[in-house]
């Protein structure tokens, strides 16, 4: 059974009920279920079908029970209130009960929700809001924070808040207004208003630095068993998903450095596994999932001040050197002061690299991606590039980058596979850039393949790395062959300065190549130094 008002004015034929012969039952209203009892473990008389409704007689404000027969709300007016056993005072839910009872909780509600005057009863203002949506506020759930921790009654709970963290600062005298949630900032805030009880005429509730607005995180709503009954609320009104509930959750409006928010701080300390829930505004939201290293096949927790933001990070002129990073700083104001957290090492950033992204071998690769690509901190042909590390045949293209000096790319032969390093690249150190190359054979011997690699084409740069100038004598040119027969070295530093890979044809790597450079046929006296 379900009750959605007490008001004779509203009555449907949905509240009609029919107790007769029960010592109690049951009902439901939108606010929680009740369960009322008729005297003394006795049942309910015979023909005892009709409304529970509210009187706000002075003498006795209370609910009562209108007889109706037929049960047609039309002719409450014409009903008789039931009665108790002495034939003579009127069954009734008095104002006492409905004032401290907890049987009558969801009835209390109920009466607040509808402004039927049980407000006043109280003689002070109801804190039972019944949304957290700004687009369904009414006065009605305008409520006053007071005191160090007040306390509003929701749908599912009573929740306390504090003013700050400080448990001395009370919450200042003239906050009256709103508790809502702010898809913007994704946290829950309070909108103090004045007479008017105008959501849109009030401004947000502050701090006492008079600046930073008060607001309970969604990292805090997720995670914090104090906040169930707002977590509940917000469920219930679709304003946010279990999913992101469930995800335990950080909540990120973006990873543009130049859009980023308060709301987009988190804290990672300690954590061995943290779980994201990116939900850029207008895009399809999804789990971003972060580990800090992996040490001997054990994972490590991230650093106790791991505090601050994640951001997309594309070095200068180098799209495909681009990372996402974690700047550690106490707030947005201070991001530009911050740190970039670093690996374990201390020898470089910690990061999640783009050219990593683009093998799609984590899950949320695709999802990371595809944002990255929507909100222009990436493109597809980057995308394409860095995806192009394997070799199957021999006039497949893979991606260098100048920077790198001894770059690795992958041969894969059937279900055969494995990774060949091309040593003492000469441009590491000196210019930045990249470019698409094929392998070429050296010099092909018994025992041994000598690799070298040619430049088919030219992505972007080259530029110095010392002054940015665009091009000198010595710089990586369209057409250029890198790697030299390894009968023009000093044997005593062959592997000092030998550019290229040497692959035994009785190892693994041989016979992967070996089968490569069968597969391509013809093709294969075509990739071979003149």
């Amino acid at each position: 059974m379900q009750i959605t008002t007490l008001s004779p004015k509203k009555l449907t034929d949905a509240e009609a009920l029919d107790v007769s012969g029960k010592t109690k039952f049951a009902f439901h209203t939108p606010f929680g279920r009740t369960q009322l009892a008729y005297y003394c473990n006795r049942r309910f008389p015979p023909g005892t079908h009709g409304f529970l409704y509210f009187t706000s007689s002075p003498a006795s404000p209370s609910i009562r029970f209108r007889i109706v027969d037929g049960c047609d709300p039309a002719d409450f007016e014409n009903g008789r209130d039931l009665l108790l056993p002495d034939g003579v005072r009127p069954w009734s839910v008095s104002e006492k009960v409905i004032m401290k009872g907890k049987v009558a909780v969801a009835l209390r509600r109920l009466l607040a929700h509808e402004g039927l005057g049980f407000r006043e009863l109280e003689g002070t203002t109801a804190q039972w809001p019944q949304t957290l949506d700004p687009a369904r506020l009414t006065p009605l759930d305008a409520v006053t924070l007071s005191g160090v921790a007040p306390h509003l009654d929701l749908l599912h709970g009573r929740v306390r808040l504090a003013y700050t963290t400080d448990v001395k600062h009370s919450f200042p005298e003239t906050t009256r207004g709103y508790l809502y949630y702010d898809i913007t900032s994704l946290s829950v805030r309070f909108r103090v208003v004045g007479d008017s009880m105008d959501f849109g005429q009030g401004s947000d509730l502050l701090l006492p630095d008079e600046q930073t607005p008060w607001c309970i995180s969604f990292r805090r709503l997720a995670s914090r068993a104090a906040y169930t009954p707002i977590r509940r609320q917000l469920l219930l009104e679709n304003l946010v998903s279990e999913r992101q509930i469930q995800s335990r959750t950080y909540v990120l409006s973006t990873l543009d450095r130049t859009r980023l928010i308060d709301a987009d701080w988190v804290d990672l300390s300690s954590m061995v596994c943290a779980t994201m829930w990116m939900a850029p505004a207008g895009r399809e939201p999804f789990n971003l999932e972060l580990r800090y290293s992996a040490i001997r096949s054990r994972l490590s927790r991230f650093p106790d001040d791991t505090r601050g933001f994640l951001y997309w990070h594309v070095p200068e002129e180098d799209p495909y050197g681009a990372e996402l990073r974690f700047r550690c700083a106490e707030s947005l104001a201070h991001f530009a002061r911050g740190h970039d957290l670093m690996t374990p090492n201390g020898q470089r950033p910690w990061s999640l690299r783009l050219r990593g992204l683009a093998q799609q071998v984590a899950p949320f690769s695709g999802p990371l991606l595809a944002y990255l690509k929507q909100a222009g901190l990436t493109n597809q042909s980057v995308v394409d590039h860095l995806a192009m590390t394997t070799v199957t045949h021999m006039r497949d293209l893979f991606l260098v980058r100048f920077c790198v000096g001894a770059p690795s790319v992958r041969l894969r032969a059937g279900s055969l596979a494995c990774s060949i390093v091309l040593q003492n690249m000469p441009w590491a150190g000196e210019y930045r850039g990249a470019a698409l190359a094929r392998l070429v054979v050296i010099k092909d011997t018994p025992t041994t393949i000598y690799l070298g690699m040619r430049i088919v084409t030219l992505l972007y740069g080259p530029r110095k790395e010392s002054d940015g100038k665009a091009w000198s004598d010595n710089a990586p040119k369209e057409g250029q062959l890198i790697g030299v027969p390894a009968t023009e070295y000093n044997r005593k530093r062959f592997w000092l300065d030998f550019r290229g890979a040497a692959v035994r044809k009785s190892s693994k790597k041989g016979q992967v190549l070996l089968e490569i450079m069968e597969q391509s046929g013809n093709d294969a006296g075509k990739h071979r130094a003149s």
